[in-house]
Formats: structure tokens, sequence, C-alpha cells
């Protein structure tokens, strides 16, 4: 690292200590917690979140109440997310670790990351955001940020991107001035490692002009989402989740404009996928 990339990182620190946004979801060390605002905040924006994950640690206080509590019930509470698979996977995880690892998540990124729904961030991020451990992350922003402050428009993969990360890490572990940085954010005193995680989120976001990645040329031409097999899955849910259980007949006849065939097949991936289940010629969540 230069000496001015130096300098950024700590600037960066010292900026989100000031201006950074307050989140519920930093308010608290717990891996449940932040393994449910994690897994939401995957696939939608940060204030569609907020009330949701409230919402939901409302309904499932516990990883024990998650893992306990009835299928169609997490999936009705999910209401207004999408991804509703999400859903499901955050009530599998819930259950491995009460079977598994006796109610305690586990503490390395190999464990976390045989649970349903982590993947290497997530992983990263619980160890990070939970566990307080000098863990590199590397999500959207996170990309952004390393691969224009390092690489420019020399566009790197992942495993690049991640080396990277670890170096900056480093830095702020052996050389950053505490003193200058020191936080009790959320009412818990963390590592600077875990606010420059935090940081980065913010100060992309609110520089993205700055953050963005080369155009690719060869982009396809997007399909309306109204079109898609998901936007699909998603209204059929909604309806059950409104109406319990509905006839096969009946609900065909909600998508009048889709051909039988593929009605057929996303019934069955929703069947596959554990999001519905048939009984008596009816459909109704699991």
């Amino acid at each position: 690292m230069t000496k001015k990339q130096k300098q950024l990182c700590i600037d960066i620190l010292t900026w989100y200590h000031k201006d950074g946004r307050n989140l519920p979801w930093r308010k608290t060390r717990n891996p449940y917690r932040i393994l449910v605002s994690e897994i939401m905040l995957q696939q939608t924006q940060v204030p569609r979140v907020i009330e949701k994950y409230k919402e939901f640690l409302r309904a499932f206080p516990t990883i024990q109440k998650l893992a306990d509590a009835k299928t169609a019930d997490v999936i009705t509470v999910w209401k207004g997310l999408g991804y509703n698979r999400r859903a499901l996977f955050l009530q599998r995880t819930a259950q491995r670790v009460q079977k598994e690892f006796r109610g305690r998540f586990p503490r390395t990124i190999a464990e976390l990351k045989t649970l349903p729904g982590v993947g290497d961030y997530t992983a990263r991020a619980v160890m990070s955001f939970a566990f307080d451990e000098p863990t590199p992350v590397l999500d959207t922003n996170h990309r952004k940020f390393y691969q224009k402050t390092f690489f420019g428009d020399d566009i790197k993969t992942d495993v690049g991107l991640l080396k990277k990360a670890e170096e900056v890490v480093a830095f702020l572990v052996a050389e950053a001035p505490s003193t200058q940085l020191s936080s009790t954010r959320g009412g818990s005193s963390c590592s600077q490692v875990y606010h420059w995680n935090q940081a980065l989120m913010d100060w992309v976001s609110s520089n993205s002009e700055k953050y963005t990645f080369p155009k690719n040329k060869k982009n396809k031409k997007a399909v309306p989402f109204k079109k898609t097999d998901r936007y699909v899955r998603g209204r059929i849910v909604d309806i059950l989740r409104e109406e319990g259980k509905v006839g096969f007949v009946m609900l065909r006849r909600c998508f009048p404009e889709i051909a039988d065939e593929r009605f057929g097949a996303i019934i069955k991936k929703l069947e596959e996928d554990k999001l519905i289940s048939q009984k008596n010629r009816s459909i109704l969540l699991p």
C-alpha cells in the first residue's frame, strides 16, 4: 500500500465515525441477528430491510424460536422482501445450528459456509460483525472500492481483490493510529477492522460516482421483471400468504398469460424448493 492509500483508509474510517449510518444491526454482536440482517440485505435495499428486520426479530427473537417455527409462518413474515428462499435458508440454518452446533454459531469461515444459504461473503460478515475477528469481507461496495483504489480499470477477480483486502486489514491491525479512530458505535467497543468493513459500505454508497465498474459491452438486453419466472413465483407465494390455501385450478386462472407448461414448471420448482406443498389438488405454504 502506498502512503496515499493508507491515508485514504484512515480518512474513510474517520468519516465513518462521524457520518456513518445508524443501522439497527450495527447495535448488536448477536450472530443470529447479524445473520438475519445479512441474509435480508443480500437482495434488498437498506431502507426496506430496516423495518422488516425489526418485524422478523419480533416474530422470531431467538434462533430457537426460528428453528421451531412453522415454515409457513416464516414465509409469511418474510413478505415484502422477495427471494423467498432466503427465509427457508434462514430457518434451515437455525435448525442446523441448534442440532449440530448446540445452539452456538460456528466460529470459522469454513464451518459457517456449511450452513444453508451462507456463502463466502456472509460467513466473513458474521466473523467480522458478530465475532469482531479481523476478517476482510467482499460485498459489492467492497469490490468497487478495492478495484478502483488499487487496480483502476484493470479488472481483478475476487481472489485478487480479497488479497488486497487482506493487505488493508493487516495495515489496520498493525499500523493505523487507534487514538484517531477509537469508537464505541453500537454501545460496545469494536476493532478498527469491524468499523472498516462497515465504513466501506457507507463510503462507496455516498460516493457512488467514483466507484463504478467498467461497462461490459456485451450486456444482454434485460427481460422485464414482470415477465420473469421469479415474478410469478413471488406472486404465487403472495397469494398463498393471503389465502392460506388455493385450489390448483383457481390459482392457474390467476395467470392466464402464462402457458400451461411454464406454469406447471414453476409450480414444480416451488415445490422442489419447499416453498409450497400440494394437498388434494390445493396449493398451500409448507
